[in-house]
């Protein structure tokens, strides 16, 4: 998230340990100078025709844990040396940074003491008779700001804001190579100031073939992050839809840790801005959930004293018995349920009681964990009884909404997300408000109003429209994820009773 423009904390003293910083990546680039302090600091000229000298103080922290080049970091750890914090100088035109930057804009205008004394120094060299886009870098002005590494807690990056420089004077890039954490880095700092546009449009033109790294498991979650924040920011909806269907569907690392605040967590990237951090670990909770729904719908049917064979045989509550044992036994296997005795300990000793685990894995897992169900039955007339029956026609149809409607879409705007949010606002979940009685069967009832979210499996179109060309689609995935209670069993009573007469039908020996 971009921050306002802020005014540097003081004139900036270079610290000892800082070095004069040359651009590895603009050797051609290292021969004006400016005499600073007792020290002489080479000049990035970004356009040999500036009219202001740009001095960032790049402070970094021993929290840095990337760099660029990659290796340094390695080599700083390794021989256990102090991380230095450069000022590097730079050549820019006054009238480019205010045109591409709010950041710039509002820093060097009239409102801030800076842009002040740059137009105090204009007008003395107007005075003078000498031009601010012909003179050497030590007679123009000199703006002093302040580029903290909390961000991207990346040591180097003064070469990525020189690209950002670049990129705003019209022209390219100069890192090589230019990788992920490059470009990740280059948007939040585009972000910080206030050049998004500008760069956004660099990004989609001049970088449209730049091949993005494959993030096939949870191992490379930092690389799908850096990935989704950049397609955010750079405005690549139709990517940003894919990569955050894959970070939903794979998990996050940060939405089931109790560490926090380790600083491997600390930059854009692990939270990501304008809510979407919690958008997306709310909509993989509403598809666990509703997963979570099938099983738990089939295994209170089979512990219920209803009958759940209807075929009419003396083996029918033999069979009920047997697929409630098959099914406990399958899914326990699978670490899908668990059984806690009703002689658990307190809660507050956590020595002794172990809580349920928050399934953390990929959900394409484990939907095929529950394929495995198997179709066992306590004789060949009971085929059709069973969890399995139930359950792979609610699979299929929560696999289909997920391949659909899961990925976070925008339209023209980046906000238009919001506008087809799970996740409710604070604002609408305040304008609730309940009013609870007990019916006549015990049951906590809300009576204000507000109807309850429910899924009717039954009333779902034939499995011959489901499909991704399904116009309505992404508003069912919606529905059902978003759902309050699901009712799976799509079979009526009539469908029953005609099943019945087939399987009696087919068996001489129960006519």
């Amino acid at each position: 998230m971009a921050q306002s423009p802020q005014r540097p904390n003081g004139t900036l003293q270079t610290p000892k340990a800082d070095m004069p910083h040359h651009d590895s990546q603009d050797p051609q680039e290292a021969g004006p100078s400016l005499h600073v302090g007792g020290e002489i600091f080479p000049v990035v000229e970004i356009r040999t025709t500036g009219d202001v000298i740009l001095e960032v103080h790049f402070e970094n922290t021993g929290a840095c844990n990337k760099s660029i080049p990659s290796e340094d970091i390695r080599k700083f750890k390794i021989s256990k040396s102090s991380i230095p914090s450069p000022r590097i100088f730079y050549r820019v035109r006054l009238e480019t940074l205010n045109k591409n930057s709010r950041y710039f804009q509002h820093l060097l205008g009239p409102s801030f003491a800076e842009g002040s004394a740059i137009a105090k120094a204009f007008a003395s060299l107007a005075q003078s008779k000498l031009n601010p886009t012909e003179i050497e870098a030590g007679r123009l002005p000199r703006i002093k700001i302040v580029d903290e590494d909390a961000a991207t807690r990346t040591i180097g990056r003064e070469t990525i804001f020189s690209d950002m420089l670049r990129i705003m004077h019209g022209a390219e890039h100069a890192t090589r190579p230019f990788t992920l954490n490059c470009l990740a880095v280059l948007v939040v700092m585009a972000d910080r100031y206030n050049a998004l546009p500008t760069v956004a449009r660099y990004v989609q033109k001049t970088l449209k073939n730049f091949k993005y790294p494959v993030t096939l498991d949870t191992k490379a979650e930092e690389a799908l992050r850096q990935k989704i924040l950049i397609f955010y920011h750079t405005d690549q909806a139709m990517r940003f839809a894919s990569a955050t269907k894959e970070l939903i569907l794979r998990g996050s690392s940060i939405w089931s840790s109790a560490d926090e605040a380790t600083t491997d967590f600390q930059t854009a990237w692990w939270d990501l801005p304008d809510g979407l951090e919690g958008e997306l670990a709310h909509r993989r909770a509403c598809v666990l959930r509703t997963i979570a729904s099938v099983q738990m719908q089939c295994l209170s049917l089979y512990s219920s004293k209803d009958r759940q064979c209807k075929l009419g045989y003396d083996s029918s509550g033999a069979c009920d018995s047997f697929q409630l044992g098959e099914m406990v036994k399958f899914l326990t296997r699978k670490d899908l349920l668990s059984l806690v005795s009703f002689q658990a300990a307190s809660p507050d000793d956590t020595d002794d009681y172990i809580w349920p685990e928050i399934y953390s894995g990929d959900i394409e897992n484990l939907v095929g964990l529950l394929r495995q169900c198997p179709s066992y039955q306590i004789n060949h007339y009971h085929s059709h009884c069973g969890l399995r029956s139930k359950l792979l026609p609610a699979l299929d149809y929560i696999k289909i909404c997920v391949e659909i409607g899961i990925g976070i879409k925008f339209g023209r705007s980046r906000g238009d997300w919001k506008n087809n949010a799970w996740r409710e606002t604070s604002k609408a979940r305040s304008e609730k408000k309940a009013f609870w009685v007990t019916n006549e069967d015990g049951e906590h009832v809300d009576v204000s109003g507000e109807k309850t979210r429910a899924f009717n499996f039954a009333l779902v179109n034939q499995r011959a429209t489901w499909g991704i060309n399904d116009l309505g689609g992404e508003k069912n995935a919606r529905s059902l994820f978003t759902a309050e209670k699901w009712n799976w069993i799509r079979e009526p009573e009539d469908n029953e009773k005609a099943l019945k007469s087939r399987f009696m039908r087919a068996d001489p020996a129960l006519n």
